[in-house]
């Protein structure tokens, strides 16, 4: 039942203008759910993700930021953002025609969805 409803909340994401998917993903790269193109390899996304999220963990304790919620990396084609929740990771893909606080706005609503879930 959860595995169908984190399904539909990351197809929910994946339905906005301008973002090609969406995965949950557990710290240590195991995919709970995805909705990704066929283009993108889902457990490329898992370790990328993982290893970022390392990254900026120790970033943030180094800098004495407290604990990491969440990041957006901005490139010259699109943003990748995501989010914590629990001990899983939300990871969104999307181009620039997308509309970051649209996105946000979206994320932060299936964020609270998922924790009821995860």
């Amino acid at each position: 039942m959860s595995d169908n409803r984190i399904q539909e909340i990351l197809s929910k994401l994946k339905s906005i203008r301008g973002v090609h998917g969406a995965a949950v993903i557990e710290r240590f790269g195991l995919v709970k759910g995805s909705a990704l193109p066929g283009w993108i390899d889902e457990e490329s996304v898992a370790a990328m993700v993982t290893l970022i999220l390392k990254a900026s963990q120790r970033a943030s304790k180094e800098l004495e930021q407290g604990t990491f919620d969440g990041a957006i990396i901005e490139s010259q084609k699109g943003r990748i953002l995501f989010d914590d929740i629990k001990e899983n990771i939300i990871v969104v893909i999307s181009d620039l025609s997308a509309k970051l606080g649209i996105v946000k706005l979206k994320l932060n609503a299936a964020v609270k969805e998922l924790e009821k879930l995860l």
